[in-house]
């Protein structure tokens, strides 16, 4: 972890403005940013991202000069709906493309090895400043990125957004699963310990992946929201006294995810039955696709009661999700994973209180009573609990929904990147 980044006092003065944030971070040299998402390369040579990463990446270059982003590429025409980055200004003067082989097996990736790690040097030998992740499939960046900047002495920042590699409590595991889940976390653990700074989601990710305690680190939760995202205070409480008026007979709930099993999807669909058992009357809207969409279609069928499950298939995310979100008294989310799932803040940016199981990642970003309600993971009986309770306190729900828009306007995407940024800025300068 030896690195020397020695910022003149003139360019110090440059990066700050008259209230203290900064505009670039303290040096000339490139940023490498590696990450595991999949990138498109046209027959013109020209790059693509989906809509959330390029919204992502123009933040990044806010504060970086230059910008060497390395990550897996499909050198083939881009899907509908992707961006292309060449065809924004900031992009074509800022970003260099280290183009990795888009891989689809573990052993096309040890074919592919060499070639990897050769473009992985050349980066890393470029940059003064390396990012990496250490969830990736089917070899994480940082696991062959660690070693180099150990090497080659640069400043090392992982960033944690997912933990996809740890097993679930109540989904069927493999041996080689299991196996592999091990292996993920103690290499992980161990990429994270030589870093410089380590910056996780969420508190039980930094409590156990990392074990080094002079390392510095921070918990910085994600986010996809804009300013011009967030409902107004007063289309809020409008939209609320009509969810809570007194003719209302019916919870009105929205599952808005992956349809897997980590995901809680069986936990959501028993639960049901469950609530249709005893009569109490819930509209809960089904919006996702995945391996559970059969199953769900058949509850939807066979449910046939006080509770009506609807499915609605999938939105763009963007102005459409929001509108629909707002419609609804909760979001409901049985999650059975550690993930820091980004759909809370969708929801606390439309008044939308959330009721969640007690994964660690849920319980990082809701607060209980305050933004929403826990019940216990992997229990059908404590969610359909959770929901008869929501059913008969609307009021609290309206309460809890207006928090939560106000924790909403503290965590916009923009703000988690200059939390990220002014941490890493003030790493960057004390080490001059």
């Amino acid at each position: 972890m030896a690195h020397s980044i020695l910022p003149s006092d003139d360019t110090k003065r440059k990066n700050q403005d008259s209230h203290g944030n900064f505009s670039l971070l303290p040096t000339s040299k490139p940023y490498l940013l590696a990450l595991c998402a999949h990138s498109y390369r046209d027959s013109q040579g020209r790059h693509y991202v989906d809509l959330l990463w390029y919204k992502d990446l123009a933040e990044h270059l806010k504060y970086r000069e230059q910008l060497i982003l390395a990550c897996p590429c499909r050198q083939e025409e881009p899907v509908e709906g992707m961006i292309c980055l060449d065809d924004d200004p900031e992009f074509a003067k800022k970003v260099q493309y280290v183009d990795l082989p888009a891989l689809k097996s573990f052993a096309e990736a040890l074919l592919k090895l060499p070639e990897i790690i050769g473009k992985y040097w050349q980066a890393v030998g470029q940059a003064e400043i390396v990012e990496s992740c250490v969830a990736g499939w089917p070899i994480a960046p940082g696991w062959l990125i660690t070693p180099m900047v150990l090497v080659r002495r640069k400043f090392y920042l992982i960033v944690v957004e997912s933990s996809f590699w740890r097993l679930s409590p109540g989904v069927k595991i493999s041996l080689i699963r299991r196996i592999r889940a091990n292996f993920s976390e103690l290499l992980n653990r161990w990429c994270l310990n030589k870093t410089d700074l380590a910056i996780f989601a969420q508190e039980e990710w930094r409590r156990t992946l990392l074990t080094n305690k002079k390392v510095k680190s921070a918990v910085i939760h994600c986010s996809w929201i804009s300013q011009d995202n967030l409902i107004s205070q007063k289309d809020a409480q409008a939209l609320w006294q009509t969810k809570v008026s007194a003719n209302i007979q019916e919870l009105n709930l929205i599952f808005a995810g992956r349809l897997e099993e980590a995901k809680g999807i069986r936990v959501l669909l028993k639960a049901a039955e469950i609530l249709n058992t005893k009569n109490v009357h819930v509209k809960l809207d089904i919006l996702g696709d995945g391996s559970f969409l059969a199953e769900c279609i058949e509850a939807s069928q066979c449910i046939q009661g006080s509770v009506k499950i609807n499915m609605l298939g999938t939105v763009p995310y963007g102005p459409q999700l929001f509108d629909l979100l707002r419609e609804y008294h909760a979001i409901v989310l049985p999650s059975l994973t550690d993930e820091q799932m980004r759909i809370v803040y969708d929801a606390y940016s439309q008044s939308l209180p959330v009721l969640a199981s007690k994964a660690n990642g849920l319980r990082d970003c809701v607060q209980d009573g305050e933004t929403g309600v826990f019940y216990d993971v992997n229990n059908p009986a404590a969610l359909a609990e959770t929901c008869t309770w929501a059913l008969n306190n609307l009021n609290q729900l309206q309460e809890m929904g207006m928090n939560s828009l106000q924790v909403a306007k503290e965590l916009t995407h923009q703000e988690m990147h200059r939390q990220r940024f002014k941490l890493l800025a003030e790493m960057l300068q004390s080490a001059s």
